[in-house]
């Protein structure tokens, strides 16, 4: 059994990871086989605070999750009520869009039965209905290796994801404490992960020092099976540089080595899209039918671009790629966006190549005033 053992963390925003943009009933119990179902509550909209009740059903958990499908909204103000009525609330808020789930929420101490889940949320849209549904991993779920956690070699994080290696250490389990000197060529980062291969071992005492000298220790102890990682841990603050991280840790085995690898999340990946690079914005009025956004070849070279919309439905057509080099790309398709909504990766023909605007035209789906956002995203 893996044991998670921590005092709550700020889970920020970019915490949450949509689970497919268009699918409003994903496949979660397929996805995340260590949870099982707790309980599910749709939420009115006309309201602002309910709960899930847990019961007296047998077991005890040491994580929770929460999904959303049906309909946005934003949560905050979680309180969990186990067994013997004491409580926990994670310091958490967050936005939620139809299909979307948070992270691992880890409950503090040993495993717990649960009673209750009280959550207040507010609708983005105003009207309609949510349905929130409340997953836990079991005390003896173990870890089975299942689509979230990377089916591939070591179960750790890949480039896809939006994280690079900065740096392993083959830990010797006569010794108790270790480090892992990260260069300040590798880059800025907004959360690192950790995996173990090659051995078992328990970790804690865990310090992130940074460029500035300043140093971070989130209150982290978990154990690690050969081929398994840590949940994501957030850094405080802005993106920073990442001198090195030590640790200490004992051996569940007693004898051999194990490697630890260090991951993180460069500055600018986005959580939701990490091989893509947030390019540019734009507000469009529906009063209109052509509207421009503006990108600026400083951004980088780009083999392929997608487009979100937020606040609205909207259907595009007749959109030109002007490059860098003043050459244009008429993209031959039709896209139709419901709210909250992105479409498939558009490639450019060629090389990598700068970006210096988008035109493009646009017709509402049965509305004939408000706006949408229109967001612009590059793939490197």
């Amino acid at each position: 059994m893996k044991t998670v053992l921590m005092t709550a963390l700020l889970i920020s925003l970019a915490a949450f990871t949509s689970v497919n943009a268009q699918d409003d009933k994903p496949n979660w119990a397929e996805k995340f086989p260590n949870y099982e179902l707790l309980g599910e509550k749709k939420v009115d909209f006309g309201a602002d605070k309910d709960t899930i009740e847990v019961g007296a059903r047998e077991g005890r958990y040491v994580s929770l999750m929460i999904g959303v499908i049906e309909g946005n909204l934003e949560m905050w103000d979680i309180k969990v009520t186990f067994g013997n009525d004491e409580t926990y609330s994670p310091e958490i808020r967050a936005e939620f869009k139809q299909g979307e789930r948070s992270r691992q929420i880890d409950l503090p101490g040993e495993a717990r039965v649960i009673k209750e889940v009280t959550f207040k949320y507010k609708s983005k849209l105003k009207r309609g209905k949510a349905t929130v549904k409340l997953f836990g991993k079991p005390a003896d779920a173990g870890d089975k290796p299942g689509p979230d956690k990377g089916e591939w070699k070591d179960h750790l994080p890949r480039s896809d994801e939006g994280y690079q290696l900065l740096g392993e250490r083959k830990v010797d389990f006569g010794a108790d404490r270790d480090t892992i000197e990260v260069t300040a060529s590798e880059g800025k980062f907004t959360a690192i992960v950790i995996g173990v291969v090659e051995g078992e071992l328990e970790m804690w005492n865990i310090k992130v020092e940074f460029g500035n000298e300043e140093s971070f220790s989130p209150e982290l102890r978990a154990s690690f099976d050969q081929k398994s990682r840590s949940r994501v841990i957030d850094l405080p603050g802005e993106a920073r540089f990442i001198k090195k991280v030590t640790f200490a840790y004992k051996s569940k085995i007693g004898q051999g080595k194990a490697t630890v690898k260090l991951f993180g999340r460069p500055a600018g990946v986005d959580v939701r899209y990490p091989n893509f690079k947030h390019l540019a914005s734009r507000v469009v009025d529906f009063g209109k039918d052509t509207d421009v956004i503006i990108v600026g070849d400083s951004k980088g070279k780009f083999t392929a671009f997608m487009i979100e919309v937020e606040n609205a439905d909207l259907e595009m057509h007749e959109i030109v790629v002007t490059f860098g080099n003043g050459k244009q790309h008429e993209v031959k398709t039709r896209l139709e966006f419901n709210e909250g909504s992105r479409s498939r990766k558009v490639d450019f023909p060629g090389d990598a190549r700068t970006v210096e605007r988008i035109v493009f035209k646009y017709s509402t789906q049965g509305r004939k005033e408000g706006k949408a956002t229109v967001n612009v995203y590059g793939k490197e």
